[in-house]
């Protein structure tokens, strides 16, 4: 079996916490809908993007494993 993994990252499944995803995108769209004097948009579009591509993760394991 050959894999390739291209990625900046990588997580094990382990590591994958639903919860502290959900408040990182939770918080992120927040701090794009409300901007505060020391806001940075791109800090808050990474955070935004990292925790939709956990959740995904979490999602695409779940069904894999048959997982609720």
């Amino acid at each position: 079996h050959l894999v390739t993994i291209l990625g900046d990252t990588a997580l094990r499944a382990a590591d994958l916490d639903e919860a502290a995803a959900q408040k990182v995108k939770k918080d992120a769209e927040l701090a794009l809908t409300k901007p505060s004097t020391d806001f940075d948009y791109s800090h808050a579009v990474a955070e935004l993007a990292q925790a939709v591509a956990q959740l995904h993760a979490i999602s695409q394991l779940r069904k894999k494993l048959k997982i609720r």
